[in-house]
């Protein structure tokens, strides 16, 4: 009865409890490890600002509505140059999201961070359906949370061109050109190094990087395959997206730590951006340790578990390395909180003693192999979830402690009448 009324209470709070036992253990949970998009942060993504050929571009407006200037350094407003242009090109095609207009607001059909790319494409006058219509998609590499890119095929001008967007650590590896108002040149090692530098700061400033590339070909491959089509780029620029924290977390997170809740940061953002946001709300102190997907592919698991204890920031992790994390934090006798969205977060959200499925961006995978659904896709509400779960945990305690000393006493009583 009282994990029913519970559960009832719960799903007043955004939290849906999909299996009874699980709200017991919310009541011990000492470690909630939470993605970051939409989770800690509203997943309102903006471009603010694009990087090409040298300069960086303000770019003005705010939400999903098509209406913006773009400024130079000075902040005197111009016209998109040819490449600017065509960088806006790429990220339009290269995106599946489309942006709606309702009777109240713009709003992003599909993943925000690629409605931010319409978005921007369109104050440049690119509209995704006009865009679309005059050059289709050919083919396409859907994107992979292991490659982390995504590449589609177009003909442009009687050109077949293939545009490549994705995590600029990663997609700089695939380039050996870049391209500059003199034209296409090679990427040297100089070039490299300082556009390694531009995301790095654009990262530490809390900025989520988008990289674009682009690849010229004969005519368009047949079934094109990630080894042969992301290779030998050209390198475009830099799309800089602010996804704000959640107003929120911060008191949320404070709560959980007052209450003996450790909460860490799993991402597969840039180690920078992860950690500004995570010093933002207060998750990363001093002292406390930081480890990427690359470092944790080259721990052994005896080894994560040395750190796991002092690591409050994954940063460019795949869905596997959630599982890693989890066994590390449940061999120190932890009781784990986890979220995930995707198809892959599917095993960590089963080994973790809570699995918490995203209930507005979360996979239907997703949502079956948990034990909660947060129907806001808020970090708060996995707080208030476990507030509530250690209230009837100690109600639990007290109905069995009650029934367990009456009990007893009308045992003794009988049991010496007799």
């Amino acid at each position: 009865i009282v994990l029913a009324l519970g559960v009832t209470r719960m799903s007043q709070r955004n939290a849906i409890i999909r299996r009874l036992p699980a709200v017991e253990t919310l009541g011990v949970a000492d470690y909630i490890c939470s993605d970051k998009t939409g989770t800690l942060t509203k997943n309102e993504m903006t471009v603010i600002q694009v990087y090409h050929d040298g300069e960086f571009v303000k770019v003005t407006g705010t939400g999903y509505q098509p209406e913006g200037e773009f400024l130079d350094q000075a902040g005197n407003k111009f016209s998109p140059t040819k490449g600017l242009e065509f960088m806006l090109l790429g990220g339009v095609l290269n995106s599946d999201a489309r942006i709606e207009k309702t009777e109240k607001a713009y709003t992003v059909i599909g993943d925000p961070t690629e409605g931010a790319l319409v978005v921007a494409g369109g104050k440049a006058g690119l509209l995704k359906e006009d865009i679309d219509t005059k050059h289709p998609r050919l083919e396409e590499i859907p994107f992979d949370s292991c490659r982390k890119m995504m590449t589609t095929f177009h003909k442009i001008d009687g050109d077949f061109i293939s545009f490549t967007k994705g995590a600029p650590d990663v997609l700089l590896a695939r380039c050996n050109k870049i391209l500059t108002k003199d034209g296409v040149k090679e990427l040297s090692q100089g070039l490299y190094d300082e556009l390694l530098k531009v995301n790095s700061n654009l990262a530490s400033q809390g900025q989520r990087v988008l990289a674009i590339a682009y690849r010229q070909w004969p005519e368009v491959p047949q079934k094109p395959t990630s080894e042969m089509a992301e290779d030998k780029l050209t390198f475009i620029g830099y799309f800089a997206i602010l996804d704000p924290a959640r107003d929120e977390v911060k008191d949320a997170v404070a709560v959980s730590r007052s209450a003996g809740i450790k909460t860490v940061m799993i991402t597969g953002d840039h180690q920078d951006t992860a950690l500004a946001i995570a010093k933002e709300l207060d998750i990363w102190r001093e002292g406390d340790e930081v480890l990427t997907g690359v470092q944790l592919e080259k721990m052994d698991d005896e080894e994560l578990r040395k750190h796991v204890n002092q690591t409050t920031v994954y940063a460019r992790v795949s869905p596997e390395h959630k599982l890693r994390i989890v066994d590390a934090l449940k061999y120190h006798g932890h009781v784990v909180a986890m979220t995930g969205d995707g198809v892959n977060d599917a095993p960590a959200l089963k080994r973790a003693d809570i699995g918490s499925a995203m209930g507005i961006t979360g996979t239907e995978v997703a949502k079956e192999a948990s034990a909660m659904v947060l129907l806001d896709d808020n970090f708060a509400t996995i707080v208030s979830a476990v507030e509530e779960g250690r209230t009837i945990y100690a109600n639990i305690r007290k109905s069995i402690h009650y029934l367990l000393s009456c009990n007893t006493g009308e045992i003794v009583a009988i049991f010496t009448a007799i």
